[in-house]
């Protein structure tokens, strides 16, 4: 599944999480989520609708993988409003997540874990560092299943020409508008900028 070691199976999900050898341990969250999600080492698995479990298995250098082969799943939130799982997916260099209907299992592939709109409807999900440049993605989590769509262009409001980068850090200031705040990975970039989306279904608009 997207590159990923997957499995359905009918059997119940989830007994006690047993990680003591896993890097990045995600035991945390799984303990706030006991009884949907469980791991026995690399595997972690996910509780579906009709006592089915799906379960990703990591694939990485202690398993035999080649690097371009790399998949290491880890459990970043349940949301339990949209029937969604969060998992974060390291792969040999950057990463992507998943997000996991507890339905059926069907999987939408977002660039980073997402960040939730205070109302949950839509959500946010951004790479900028200088290995990989800026991707922005939207996610419309009003849907079943929710979506998502590239934003393809920058803010451009100081009228020297669009920034090269996007603070990496993006925070919603309410239920339409997410602000990027942290230090932008090129120096030379203006750190006051602005840098204001506005969101709505599912589209974006930068705001000067």
């Amino acid at each position: 599944m997207h590159g990923s070691k997957a499995a359905i199976e009918d059997r119940a999900c989830c007994g006690p999480t047993r990680d003591a050898d896993v890097s990045d341990s995600d035991s945390t969250v799984l303990a706030r989520w006991s009884g949907f999600a469980s791991r026995a080492g690399g595997a972690l698995s996910l509780k579906l609708a009709d006592d089915r479990t799906l379960t990703l298995t990591d694939c990485d250098e202690r398993t035999g993988c080649e690097p371009d082969d790399t998949r290491v799943h880890r459990l970043v939130d349940r949301w339990p409003q949209h029937g969604l799982y969060v998992v974060s997916v390291g792969l040999y260099e950057e990463g992507v997540a998943y997000l996991v209907s507890e339905h059926d299992g069907r999987t939408l592939v977002t660039i980073a874990p997402p960040v939730r709109s205070p109302s949950g409807r839509q959500a946010v999900a951004l790479v900028s560092n200088l290995l990989s440049g800026v991707t922005l993605q939207i996610i419309d989590l009003a849907g079943d299943p929710p979506t998502a769509a590239l934003v393809t262009t920058m803010p451009d409001c100081g009228g020297g020409g669009p920034p090269a980068f996007l603070r990496p850090v993006p925070v919603w200031t309410d239920d339409a508008h997410v602000a990027f705040e942290g230090e932008s990975p090129l120096p030379l970039d203006d750190p006051h900028a602005k840098q204001l989306l506005r969101v709505e279904g599912g589209k974006g608009q930068w705001q000067c």
